[in-house]
């Protein structure tokens, strides 16, 4: 998932994988996947007239959850959802067949969408029986929705990001490529309450990854009337199968959730609203945080240090959580950047190994985040194995081959030579990408901008764009070198980390570009793979590859969690992969 979102989810500002497209979802990633913070606030407490009765502005709070984001969502449309907010907003509002349940720092899938399911013997079919669920205008929620979410995901008019997700199932990549009619997609509803998916092979995560929002059911006959553009942004039209639906949005104000009474589930459903206030400045937070009127933070990097202090003076209960993302440093390779040096690996390898990377920790995080030792953060494991502490620090040999200024410059020298280029490294200048309001990208370019002229001989030059929408006409015609980036798991294994970097999966353009025909042939063979064991040598073998091969792109820092939790609030989870909160059945006291 991109990173960007501040609900206050602030990562300090990166895109999800959860990532954040930068531009798209506005996600400044700062170098951090970004220190991110949640943000559940009690802003603005109100007196409600109920009936002929006063309602006091206590009682009304305690049925009322506000939480802070950065930026609004750039889409509550399901199958194109891409970033963090988006995924927090539609976990809320809608409902596919499995929940994410939250315990302990333990994630795992709970029935929501279906009461129950069966698994053929052969691992290929799946057969989910459905609740007797509504949508907010009433009419049922039927299997036929499920199929239109799946094959309007890899509808490939549309161009989903999250398409590829569903490419174990039989002929959806051939679908989703123009190869196959979408009649062959093995997805079917043989009955209103029955949706069944056939696989092409039998997939040890396919759960894990079917869980996810972009294929939660669609009510085709309400996107068709008002078309895909429309959909995508139009909350007024849109209809909610989840515990909450949206009732006000007001662009860079706020966003409003009300208790849907629809929901199958509603008188669990202990909360009556949700709001969300779109801000961008942190000292609101942490104002907010010291007064008490915060029922939740959840934050990484300086942030938590900072909200740490804060909440000593507040009814806050503090617990440290494991993180699930990286912060990248993203090579535009789909071009080559700004004079085409970055289509060579020795020149990205170069360049990555040109980041102290404890240094960088310390000089932008505090030193409140883990100098990245693999693209993979240590949250993740593979059956009962961490991986981080399986693969170690891939980096390790490549920095001490390269461990001095001029053996580094040497590096680069070769590259420009391999290019037929002039090896004057002062004739040198990568262009960063950013926007204006991008604090944490400032912070990172001038720490760039001194680190590689110190380790390199070369320039660096911010390009800094005035909006979001220059930002992406600027990132997808190529006109960049280096951009900042990040990534969340969805959901627990190296694959949903590992996925992003085939070469047709849909964030590549979010990412520079990477492609790699070994990298796509040994990714195919997971496919083919269940022994856990193997599992686990082709992920390592994937990783390196990426990170210390081709140097396709540059881990810089993990992000460590911090939680901050008000006394008063009770069952609200923070899931260590998928949506940063499920408050679904959350209450205060």
């Amino acid at each position: 998932m991109s990173k960007d979102f501040f609900i206050v989810v602030f990562i300090n500002n990166k895109y999800h994988d959860r990532t954040y497209d930068k531009g798209e979802i506005n996600m400044s990633i700062n170098h951090n996947v970004k220190k991110f913070l949640l943000v559940t606030a009690i802003l603005f407490p109100a007196v409600e007239f109920v009936g002929s009765g006063v309602q006091s502005a206590s009682a009304d709070d305690k049925k009322t959850l506000n939480l802070v984001e950065k930026s609004d969502p750039t889409t509550v449309d399901v199958n194109d959802v891409r970033n963090a907010n988006e995924f927090d907003i539609l976990n809320a509002t809608q409902e596919g067949l499995f929940r994410i349940n939250s315990k302990n720092g333990k994630d795992k899938l709970e029935l929501a969408g279906a009461k129950s399911y069966e698994v053929s013997e052969d691992g290929l079919t799946y057969t989910f029986h459905l609740r007797d669920s509504k949508w907010s205008d009433g009419k049922a929620v039927v299997a036929q929705n499920y199929v239109d979410s799946a094959l309007r995901e890899l509808n490939p008019k549309n161009g989903f990001a999250y398409a590829t997700l569903g490419y174990d199932i039989k002929n959806a990549e051939a679908y989703n490529t123009g190869k196959a009619p979408a009649s062959s997609v093995g997805v079917s509803a043989p009955d209103k309450k029955t949706f069944k998916i056939t696989l092409a092979h039998p997939t040890e995560n396919f759960l894990k990854k079917y869980s996810n929002v972009a294929f939660y059911p669609v009510r085709l006959d309400l996107i068709n009337k008002q078309g895909n553009k429309k959909w995508k942004t139009d909350w007024k039209d849109q209809v909610s199968n989840g515990a909450f639906k949206i009732t006000q949005w007001k662009t860079d104000d706020k966003i409003v959730l009300t208790k849907n009474k629809k929901f199958w589930n509603n008188k669990q459903v202990k909360l009556n609203k949700v709001k969300y206030i779109t801000t961008e400045k942190s000292s609101t937070v942490s104002s907010l945080l010291q007064s008490g009127q915060l029922d939740s933070v959840v934050a990484s990097g300086t942030d938590a240090l900072n909200y740490k202090k804060a909440a000593k003076s507040s009814k806050v209960n503090v617990k440290s959580q494991l993180g699930s993302g990286t912060n990248l440093l993203v090579f535009n390779q789909k071009t080559g950047g700004t004079q085409g040096l970055l289509k060579n690996a020795k020149i990205r390898e170069a360049i990555s190994l040109a980041i102290n990377r404890t240094k960088y920790n310390k000089v932008l995080s505090d030193g409140q985040e883990q100098p990245a030792k693999g693209y993979i953060p240590g949250s993740v494991t593979v059956g009962t194995t961490n991986y981080r502490k399986s693969a170690g620090n891939i980096l390790a040999q490549s920095e001490k081959e390269y461990n001095s200024s001029a053996k580094l410059k040497k590096l680069f020298q070769k590259g420009l030579k391999e290019l037929g280029k002039s090896t004057d490294l002062s004739k040198v200048k990568l262009v960063f990408l950013t926007t204006n309001d991008s604090s944490d990208d400032a912070d990172l370019i001038s720490y760039l901008k001194q680190e590689f002229k110190d380790e390199l001989g070369v320039t660096v030059k911010a390009s800094s764009q005035s909006d979001t929408a220059s930002f992406v006409s600027k990132r997808d015609k190529g006109n960049y070198d280096l951009l900042s980036n990040g990534w969340y798991g969805d959901y627990n294994d190296p694959e949903t980390f590992l996925s992003l970097w085939s070469s047709n999966n849909g964030f590549q353009r979010f990412f520079g570009g990477y492609k790699s025909d070994e990298y796509d042939k040994l990714f195919a063979t997971l496919q083919n793979t269940k022994d856990t064991k193997q599992r686990l040598q082709i992920y390592e073998q994937l990783e390196k590859i990426l990170v210390s091969k081709d140097f396709g792109v540059a881990p810089t820092t993990v992000p460590k969690t911090k939680v901050f939790t008000s006394s008063s609030v009770k069952g609200l989870q923070t899931p260590v992969f998928g949506p940063t909160y499920n408050y679904v059945y959350a209450y205060k006291k």
